[in-house]
């Protein structure tokens, strides 16, 4: 049975319209690596500088809806709410409060890492670009925070360990 747009369940379109634009940078790249292969690492520099303007955009979603970014678990928070308003429902994960003014994310399940694997492409290369992506929106929503992470599901750890914490001045 066909079913209109209207009929079919927020949440489901939500995980459709994600899942189809979490593809489309892997899809980019692989097809650019394809044509002109001998610019590969331009290619990557080209993607890690998309996904850095896309965690830049951060701020602006967190004052549209009301976040909060006065605190390290604030920051920690709302970077994990809107990455998954934006990647989609299968971005799973926690945050965790810390000593000091700091928090630890820790990701379980993405949409990323799941598209390494399905477009064969090289885990160093989505490492990077995610990197990029949430290095910006930790400073996008509070330059007073830096994001460090030291475990990654891209490069074969069983989860994403970030800790976005306050600089010291």
């Amino acid at each position: 049975m066909v079913q209109k747009l209207n009929q079919i369940p927020a949440e489901r379109r939500w995980d459709i319209a994600t899942r189809c634009a979490d593809m489309v940078p892997f899809a980019y790249g692989q097809a650019f690596r394809n044509v002109v292969p001998e610019r590969r690492r331009e290619m990557d520099q080209v993607e890690t500088e998309i996904w850095r303007e896309m965690g830049k955009k951060q701020a602006d979603i967190a004052k549209v809806l009301g976040y909060r970014v006065n605190s390290g678990v604030e920051v920690a928070e709302t970077l994990s709410e809107i990455s998954a308003i934006v990647l989609g429902p299968h971005l799973r994960g926690r945050v965790i409060p810390e000593a000091g003014d700091a928090a630890t994310v820790i990701t379980e399940e993405c949409p990323m890492a799941a598209n390494t694997e399905r477009f064969r492409t090289e885990a160093r290369q989505t490492c990077e670009h995610c990197n990029a992506y949430v290095t910006a929106a930790t400073e996008s929503l509070n330059p007073d925070y830096r994001l460090t992470s030291d475990r990654h599901m891209c490069m074969g750890d069983p989860s994403c360990r970030m800790t976005i914490e306050k600089i010291q001045r």
